[in-house]
C-alpha cells in the first residue's frame, strides 16, 4: 500500500508481541524498518518480516548512541521511532522490591526518555516540511490505577507525560510525539495468565465479555495500524495526543 514509502523507522522491542506487530505493518506499508531488541530472536523475526535487526538495550544510553549512529551511517536519516520496548510487573506497592521498581523504570521510562532524546537529535538533521515522528507505547494503565500496578503503572504514566513534553518542545520544528495506550492485546504477555488457570478458553471468553468491543486486540491490526497512522504524514496535525486503543475498556463495562 506504501503509506510509509521512503521512511526509515526504528521499532524497539520488536522481537515479539506489539513490537513485532508494529514492525510487520511498517514493512507492509513500505518503511525500511529496523527492529531492535535485547533478545537475539529478534533477528529471525526481522528476517521473516523483511526488516533489519540491531541488538539494543534500551535502558543503556551507550546502546542508544550506537544504534542511532548505525542507522544514520547505513541509511542516512531517521524518520520514525517507535519506543515499544517494555517489561511487565505486577505487585502491590508494599510488596514491590526496590530493585524490581528500578528495573521497570529503567526499561519502560528511562528507555523511552533516551529514545526520545537521541531520536530528536537525529531528526533535527532531516530536511523537509516534517522532520520526524516519535510514537511511544504507554498503556491504559498509564491513564488510571490498577491493582498490582505500582511500578508498571507509574512507568507508563510517566511515558504519557514525557510524550507531551517532547511534543511541546519540538512542535515548532515539526517533530511530533504521540503515545499509544493499548488495552488487552493478544501478545505473549498474556500467556502466563492463561497458563495459570484450568480453563484458558473460559478465561478468554470472560475477558472478551468485559470488553465493549467484544474481543481481545490484535498486535498488527489494532496497535500496528495506529502506529502506522501516527508515523505517516496523514497525522501531521497530531502531536502530544493519547491514542487509546483498548476496545472500549476504559469507557466502562458493556
Amino acid at each position: 500500500m506504501g503509506r510509509l514509502n521512503d521512511k526509515i523507522a526504528i521499532v524497539t522491542g520488536g522481537a515479539s508481541g506489539l513490537g513485532a506487530g508494529i514492525a510487520q505493518r511498517f514493512v507492509e506499508e513500505g518503511a525500511l524498518t529496523i527492529i531492535t531488541d535485547i533478545n537475539p530472536e529478534g533477528e529471525a523475526v526481522a528476517e521473516r518480516l523483511g526488516a533489519e535487526f540491531l541488538t539494543q538495550d534500551v535502558s543503556a544510553e551507550r546502546s542508544w548512541v550506537d544504534t542511532i549512529d548505525e542507522v544514520l551511517s547505513r541509511f542516512g536519516r531517521l524518520d520514525v521511532l517507535v519506543n515499544n520496548a517494555g517489561i511487565f510487573s505486577s505487585s502491590p506497592v508494599d510488596e514491590t522490591q526496590l530493585e524490581d521498581w528500578q528495573r521497570v523504570m529503567d526499561v519502560n521510562l528511562t528507555g523511552v526518555f533516551l529514545g526520545c532524546k537521541h531520536a530528536v537529535r537525529a531528526m533535527k538533521k532531516n530536511t523537509g516540511a516534517t522532520l520526524g515522528s516519535i510514537v511511544n507505547l504507554s498503556s491504559v494503565v498509564g491513564l488510571r490505577g490498577q491493582l498490582g500496578g505500582a511500578a508498571y503503572g507509574a512507568s507508563k504514566g510517566g511515558v504519557r507525560l514525557l510524550t507531551k513534553t517532547v511534543a511541546l518542545e519540538n512542535a515548532a520544528i515539526s517533530i511530533r510525539c504521540n503515545s499509544i495506550h493499548p488495552g488487552i492485546i493478544d501478545t505473549p504477555i498474556m500467556d502466563p495468565i492463561f497458563a495459570a488457570v484450568e480453563d484458558p478458553a473460559a478465561l478468554r471468553h470472560q475477558i472478551e465479555q468485559r470488553l465493549p468491543i467484544g474481543y481481545i486486540g490484535d498486535p498488527a491490526r489494532d496497535i500496528g495500524n495506529m502506529a502506522v497512522f501516527l508515523a505517516t504524514d496523514e497525522s501531521v496535525y497530531i502531536t502530544g495526543a493519547e491514542m487509546v486503543v483498548d476496545g472500549g475498556m476504559t469507557i466502562g463495562l458493556p
